[in-house]
């Protein structure tokens, strides 16, 4: 298998995370690098997303991905919260189209099974095992940094990890079981 470069992208309105891993099996993933983007907090909704777009076409440019990977819509509880969170979402699924780059979304749940081994991890749990998964220190900017990190290595180790191998941080579930 050759080499596969990750852009993970954690969306947000204010604060967006991006985390690129490579790997190349057999090989453990590697990061390259990660972040956060800070697209302003007072400005108007339509001037934050314009500041995404650019950040994301930066990020493509400059690390040429094979694949960015996001967590896929989920619903909560507050809809203003998941209208804003679907406005980022399509500025980075369009970025990266636009750009011809591979995407694939994730839902919340395989990214906590397959990374965290359960799907009940903290987000400082979860913070802890990306950074030991990646042989780094547990020093990042902010949860929304470690969150694109672990969509990212949630892509690499889909790839990597046969269906029928459960026991490397897939919480002993198949893909696609306990969805709701």
């Amino acid at each position: 298998m050759t080499a596969l470069r990750v852009l993970g992208v954690d969306p947000g309105t204010v604060v967006a995370g991006w985390g690129v891993l490579e790997a190349a099996p057999p090989t453990p993933a590697v990061r390259l690098g990660s972040g956060v983007w800070k697209l302003g907090g007072r400005q108007a909704s339509a001037d934050r997303l314009l500041v995404l777009r650019r950040e994301l076409e930066q990020a493509l440019e400059r690390w040429q991905p094979d694949l960015l990977a996001v967590e896929a819509a989920f619903f909560g509880r507050n809809a203003r919260s998941a209208l804003r969170l679907g406005e980022a979402r399509g500025v980075i699924l369009v970025g990266a189209a636009a750009a011809g780059v591979a995407i694939e979304e994730i839902p919340p749940a395989l990214v906590k099974r397959r990374v965290g081994g359960s799907g009940v991890v903290s987000k400082e749990g979860m913070a802890a095992l990306v950074a030991a998964q990646l042989g780094m220190e547990p020093r990042f900017a902010s949860f929304d940094e470690s969150d694109a990190l672990s969509v990212a290595l949630c892509a690499v180790l889909e790839r990597q990890v046969p269906e029928a191998d459960f026991g490397h941080n897939g919480g002993g579930l198949p893909r696609g079981a306990g969805f709701q």
